[in-house]
């Protein structure tokens, strides 16, 4: 018997009272509050094409209002202007509004964070302020009132419906577009745009992507308040006005995909309650709204969860809860540790199950040679001149004293950053200066000194992200996600020993787990080269233990050439075949270990007279 969870249950059924109550809204609302309540549902749109900016992908736009504007003027422009059906300035809106968005989208998306942020607020002004100015155009000040609209829509019950149905059909194309491959793109993008770049996508692109979806949307949904109060004017593209879908998918709670609906029908009702019966309005709505939030930082969506951890508080649920605790709570420590270290012992071993095809090999030949890199900061010389050859199959480690260069040498060959001069071959392919994603697709792959995971995301959902990015699937913006690539998540995940936690939120996971999952990723993308940043740093003896097996199966059973920085000397020389020396952005010498370690200038110069 499947037992679905109960706090599952209790959004669906707050969900299905919620539509209920909006189909049913002509029949028991005054004429007053039903035309609220078709702004409410014109909101709802509104705050749901926001929230694919700003909780599925991670977008902070402050200038989203500008296209709600666009799209009521492309239905006022054309019916009063040019004499055509308001229905089709509904129609073109969503055309309009990509173009436009994509165009802003473009220049906007050169800037990253606050900078992103600040351009699309600057952008809707410029807008702002030509609709104003353009008196003879869009009315100036005054705007464009009484818009014709057709006979049907002159009956307040069909135009609710009307409206009604066109955000219906937007917040479910909208719904099919976060739960698609490409939404799950979106969300790996919001929570690590570093990592979504190494798992071979092209975060610009997609975020591009996710720009003009969300203009589009937010342009059908002014059209229809254009047609609905048959007017249009500057003020829809203030940048006020770009704060209200910001609060209604706060108040709604953005982590949820019908949070922010509920956030616009709440706000919309409230402030026009408010609005009513005061001149203070602004002031009123602003402190109900901070209450809100400060009560209830989830949003509304979160209130199910926060009344199940409330009833959970109470004495009956307490004592229940004590008497079904964990069976490990009542373990010694002694007993407890050692069935920990057995499990993860055995998680260190190979697994017998199926794996993924190792990598091809080629003969002892280099995968990776690097010629007279340089890299300039300041007048700082990085990277001087560096030469490096890393064999294929091989375990090579990258050592030298902090400043030496290494970091900045790991990120020439990744492509996070752009040499001044010299080349990069991957598998005799010049990929000098080539983009993340692109190596990522070659073979490459890159585990960062701070693990670098989707840290939202299951461990599941990371491993199938990767899958999914290398094979190319989050260009689909329809599909399912969870039935993608079962059985290879399965069985890269017993591969670093993280199939009992495949369920567990990747920022749950202890440091040396999320390793782990970094390797896991990297084996999911059929690398066959892996940059490891420090690996074992912050490590605790046993979790440095398991790491070092699980880099030798990576080497030895699955063909992955690996390439490591590393501080920690005991594992540098324990398990790497060939060790290069940098010190002041250069190569100061290179061979196996044992002749390494006994070179009287890495002596001097880094591990110190007691090596």
């Amino acid at each position: 018997m499947i037992r679905v969870p109960a706090e599952r249950v209790a959004r669906a059924a707050l969900l299905g009272l919620a539509l209920l109550a909006l189909v049913a809204a002509p029949y028991y609302l005054s004429p007053g509050d039903e035309y609220v309540a078709g702004l409410a549902v014109i909101a709802v749109l509104f705050a749901l094409s926001y929230n694919l900016l700003l909780g599925t992908t991670g977008l902070v736009s402050f200038g989203h209002a500008a296209f709600y504007g666009i799209g009521a003027f492309t239905v006022a422009l054309l019916a009063t202007r040019l004499y055509a059906s308001a229905l089709l300035g509904l129609a073109l809106a969503p055309i309009v509004g990509a173009g436009v968005g994509l165009a802003v989208g473009a220049f906007c998306l050169r800037a990253v964070h606050l900078y992103f942020s600040l351009l699309t607020l600057a952008v809707s002004q410029l807008l702002y302020v030509a609709a104003f100015e353009a008196d003879t155009i869009t009315g100036g000040d005054n705007g464009i009132h009484g818009i014709p609209i057709p006979d049907f829509l002159n009956d307040p019950t069909a135009a609710y419906f009307f409206v009604l149905a066109v955000v219906a059909a937007g917040a479910v194309l909208l719904l099919l577009i976060t739960r698609s491959p490409f939404g799950a793109a979106l969300n790996a993008i919001r929570e690590n745009r570093q990592r979504a770049a190494f798992v071979g996508l092209s975060v610009r692109l997609y975020e591009l992507a996710a720009f003009t979806i969300a203009s589009s949307l937010a342009a059908v949904a002014g059209a229809l308040y254009a047609i609905y109060d048959q007017q249009a004017f500057a003020g829809l593209l203030f940048w006020t006005e770009s704060g209200t879908p910001v609060l209604m998918a706060l108040i709604g709670g953005m982590r949820t995909f019908f949070g922010p609906a509920a956030g616009a029908v709440f706000y919309t009702f409230l402030a026009a309650r408010v609005q009513s019966s005061t001149i203070y309005w602004d002031l009123i709505i602003g402190a109900i709204l901070l209450l809100i939030v400060l009560a209830l930082p989830g949003g509304l969506a979160s209130i199910p969860a926060q009344a199940r951890a409330l009833l959970a508080r109470l004495p009956g649920r307490r004592r229940a809860g004590r008497a079904t605790a964990d069976p490990a709570a009542g373990m010694s420590r002694t007993a407890l540790e050692a069935e920990v270290l057995a499990g993860a012992g055995a998680a260190a071993r190979p697994s017998s199950s199926p794996s993924i095809a190792p990598a091809r090999a080629s003969g002892d030949s280099d995968l990776l040679t690097a010629r007279d890199l340089s890299k300039r900061f300041l007048g700082l010389k990085a990277v001087d001149g560096v030469d490096l050859a890393v064999k294929r199959g091989g375990v090579h480690a990258l050592i030298g004293p902090n400043g030496a260069g290494k970091t900045t040498l790991f990120n020439l060959i990744s492509g996070r950053i752009q040499p001044d001069s010299g080349q990069v071959l991957f598998d005799g392919v010049d990929v000098t200066g080539a983009p993340p994603n692109r190596l990522a697709r070659a073979g490459m792959g890159r585990a960062f000194q701070t693990t670098a995971v989707f840290g939202r995301l299951t461990v599941e959902q990371n491993v199938r992200l990767a899958l999914m990015g290398i094979h190319g699937d989050t260009r689909r913006p329809l599909g399912r996600v969870g039935t993608l690539y079962r059985e290879e998540v399965a069985a890269t995940l017993a591969g670093v020993g993280l199939e009992e936690r495949a369920h567990t939120p990747a920022s749950e996971l202890s440091h040396g787990d999320q390793r782990a999952l970094e390797l896991g990723i990297s084996l999911a993308l059929q690398a066959r080269l892996l940059l490891l940043d420090e690996p074992t740093a912050g490590m605790s003896p046993y979790e440095t233990r398991r790491t070092l097996e699980l880099l030798r199966e990576l080497s030895a059973n699955r063909n992955v050439t690996l390439l490591l920085t590393e501080h920690d000397m005991e594992v540098v020389f324990g398990i790497a075949d060939t060790v290069t020396v940098m010190a002041e952005g250069r190569v100061l010498t290179e061979g196996k270990p044992d002749y390494v370690r006994r070179h009287p200038d890495v002596v001097r110069l880094y591990l110190g007279d007691t090596a």
